[in-house]
């Protein structure tokens, strides 16, 4: 299989009349241009996907993950009779730098053709990127959850199975006031996603509970390695429980240093994604006795979740995490669109997205019409000793259900 291609800029005939006739009804009559400046699509059946990944900075232990998941659909998708397009990936490292993810999706675009662009888990990188895919008007699948993205910045050519910050605090924020208490920390690193992370999170414990009081705010930089002050502060106060809007290599170091403290003993620790396999396998003593919402488990039960499992740990010796499962859903989901109206023009394909109902390995799946949001249900779980593996398990205690993680699309802010 291919990994990169390059193409001539030129003009290619549109489909969108002829292929009218066989698409699916509930068009919006979008018109936009992807590849070179003239180009409106992919020639013939193949399409080429552009994936950004942070193998360098704090969400290098994510990217592989991620990288694999996307791969592995890929390939997949190339082996299936039932989707009739080849694929074809490129893959570059965005060292999780806004600049450099933008340097890259235009390279990508303008120089390599790209169809659609995938993927950078940093939320600051992926608004950069969302910012030049809206103009250029290419497919762009952000591996990121900062609520901003399909909210008040929204854009019709941006579509996220990635659960948004303000959708985990819907699932687990009132679950964790009602089980711990309704005095609050909240620590977040100061970015796009942290952010969202502790305003989603603050805002859905007082609609939970009137008598929720914020004992205390603390942020710490992106990529920091000491939380010894705030850990600190934290164990000073009177807070039943602590909420953290860290990721990756921060998550995993608060972790460690709240737990050599003892913070665990005097409060209860929470996270939007403590239960991402990397931070489990990174922290595991640490992480047991947390809790979490939870984006994606490999344990998770269901037939479609126990064949993703397999095929991953086949093709890569250990089994998917959270990115994994979102790089590959957004691959199956692109290329069902691209399959259904038989054109990769970003007219037809944008147009049809919302069209496609699709089971992902944690359950059914759709993206809304009115903030192309993915419509899933969600997870809140505790961290526990290991069962399967050698790291840490999820005792999973809430499900929700997809439209009641959701906010009523005249309260997302976003406006097409």
């Amino acid at each position: 299989m291919a990994e990169k291609r390059n193409t001539e800029c030129g003009s290619s005939p549109r489909r969108r009349d002829v292929l009218k006739a066989t698409a699916a009804a509930g068009t919006t009559g979008l018109v936009g241009v992807t590849g070179c400046l003239t180009n409106e699509g992919s020639d013939g059946d193949t399409v080429t996907v552009g994936w950004l990944y942070p193998h360098t900075g704090p969400y290098s232990g994510l990217a592989e993950y991620q990288e694999q998941g996307a791969k592995l659909a890929i390939e997949q998708l190339n082996d299936s009779d039932d989707i009739d397009i080849e694929i074809e990936g490129l893959h570059e490292d965005t060292q999780a730098d806004p600049q450099t993810a933008r340097q890259i999706a235009r390279r990508y675009v303008e120089n390599e053709n790209v169809d659609v662009v995938c993927g950078t888990i940093s939320s600051a990188a992926g608004s950069a990127v969302q910012s030049y895919t809206e103009q250029r008007n290419v497919p762009f699948f952000p591996d990121i959850a900062a609520d901003e993205i399909t909210m008040d910045s929204c854009t019709r050519n941006t579509f996220r199975y990635e659960t948004r910050a303000s959708q985990t605090a819907t699932a687990a924020a009132s679950w964790a006031v009602e089980n711990f208490g309704t005095d609050i920390w909240v620590h977040n690193a100061d970015y796009l996603w942290g952010n969202s992370v502790a305003s989603a999170w603050k805002s859905q414990a007082k609609s939970a509970n009137g008598n929720v009081n914020i004992e205390g705010e603390t942020t710490s930089e992106l990529g920091a390695t000491d939380f010894s002050t705030y850990i600190s502060q934290m164990s000073d106060s009177d807070a039943d429980w602590v909420v953290t809007g860290l990721n990756g290599g921060d998550a995993v170091q608060f972790l460690k240093q709240a737990n050599s403290h003892g913070l665990k003993d005097e409060m209860t620790i929470v996270s939007p994604v403590n239960s991402f396999q990397f931070i489990r396998r990174a922290a595991p003593e640490a992480s047991v006795g947390t809790y979490s919402a939870v984006r994606y488990f490999e344990g998770y039960d269901s037939p479609e979740n126990e064949e993703f499992v397999d095929l991953y740990t086949d093709r890569w010796d250990q089994p998917p995490d959270n990115f994994a499962h979102v790089s590959w859903t957004h691959m199956f989901m692109y290329a069902h669109a691209v399959d259904s109206v038989d054109s990769a023009d970003p007219d037809d394909v944008i147009d049809e997205l919302p069209s496609i109902d699709f089971t992902s390995p944690m359950g059914p799946t759709q993206f809304r019409d009115c903030d192309h949001q993915a419509v899933r249900p969600y997870n809140v779980g505790e961290i526990v000793e290991p069962d399967q593996h050698d790291w840490p398990s999820i005792d999973v205690m809430r499900t929700v259900s997809a439209e009641d993680t959701m906010l009523p699309c005249e309260e997302t802010g976003c406006n097409f």
